[in-house]
């Protein structure tokens, strides 16, 4: 008598992209959630398609700084997108 293993249900195996981060233009941050006494984090507003959950984005302010953060959600509605991130955002030096 042979043993079979069952099927892995659900799994999904993902090949990891070798492309860097996907840059966005014209990004405002703001903070979330806007209620007194609880903790925020940043959001960014653009216009555009809106990223795919864990894709990794990158866009520069109008003061210069670059940040890097992974999309945690992101809202699409009439061209205007709202990105929540999973993490804190890094600010990317360049080289």
């Amino acid at each position: 008598m042979t043993s079979k293993k069952p099927a892995a249900a659900g799994r999904k195996t993902v090949a990891k992209s070798t492309a860097g981060p996907r840059v966005i233009d014209g990004v405002s941050l703001i903070r979330l959630p806007m209620e007194r006494n609880k903790p925020s984090r940043p959001a960014a507003l653009y216009q555009g398609k809106a990223p795919q959950p864990r894709e990794v984005i990158e866009f520069t302010l109008e003061n210069g700084v670059t940040y890097q953060g992974e999309v945690s959600e992101a809202i699409e509605v009439n061209g205007e997108v709202m990105v929540e991130f999973a993490r804190s955002l890094k600010v990317v030096t360049k080289k």
